[in-house]
């Protein structure tokens, strides 16, 4: 990587740590990406076949696509049929679209779905498989009419798919605010001690039909099912000091 991609490449990582949306971050992509010739970014979860065009919708975790070219994909249920996404179910390295062309070139569906994405526009990509930490297959492409990948500039857009994906994927799954009453958070924290029912009511100085009242406020807070998952999903939301 030269001193200068080098340098773009951080400015790029600096401007998504500041974003606060998955939206500002597809802004930052595309503006690093069109020096090469891309246009737009699409980068989402890979649904499952058997997905409504609403589910596979919601997968997505950052859109600078066409709006008619999305609408007409989703509701006709491209994704399936779309060799892109069939090579990133069975390949973790990056690819151009071009590269795809002998394998579906005599396959209807295919060729119509790359076909149609041309009269939008989006005729030349690049793509970047990706597994998340739940083990779930993701891909990030750029596309436009027309543009240029040197080899030497693939690991560069590989680095800037990783990092802008993981972030867009933080915050647009994000765990809603938690509101605690302060003795719903004197309990949490104890809770968290290891502290039984019994031992907090003694230490709050309170009846301990009321620690238990409040423990299950609290799962029904945080959507947990006993104490150890109610801890759990309280430190993922910060409430424990």
């Amino acid at each position: 990587m030269s001193r200068r991609t080098l340098d773009d490449t951080l400015t790029f990582i600096a401007r998504v740590d500041k974003a606060s949306t998955p939206a500002e971050i597809a802004d930052a992509v595309v503006d690093v990406a069109r020096p090469l010739g891309f246009s737009h970014v699409l980068a989402g979860i890979i649904p499952i076949p058997g997905m409504t065009a609403e589910q596979q919708i919601s997968n997505v975790v950052l859109h600078r696509w066409p709006k008619a070219w999305s609408e007409r994909y989703f509701t006709k249920g491209y994704l399936f049929d779309d060799p892109t996404i069939q090579r990133v179910n069975t390949s973790t390295e990056p690819f151009l679209w071009s590269e795809l062309e002998p394998t579906y070139r005599n396959t209807p569906a295919p060729t119509r779905v790359m076909g149609e994405a041309r009269e939008f526009n989006l005729g030349c990509g690049f793509t970047v498989p990706m597994i998340t930490l739940n083990g779930q297959t993701a891909g990030f492409s750029l596309a436009s009419e027309r543009a240029e990948v040197p080899s030497i500039l693939r690991g560069q857009l590989q680095l800037i798919a990783m990092y802008a994906f993981a972030r867009a994927l933080g915050q647009k799954y994000k765990p809603a605010p938690v509101n605690l009453t302060p003795r719903e958070m004197d309990i949490l924290q104890w809770m968290a001690e290891g502290k039984s029912d019994w031992e907090i009511s003694v230490i709050l100085k309170v009846s301990e039909h009321l620690v238990d009242k409040i423990a299950r406020q609290l799962r029904a807070k945080l959507n947990a099912t006993n104490r150890t998952q109610t801890v759990a999903v309280a430190l993922r939301h910060n409430l424990i000091r």
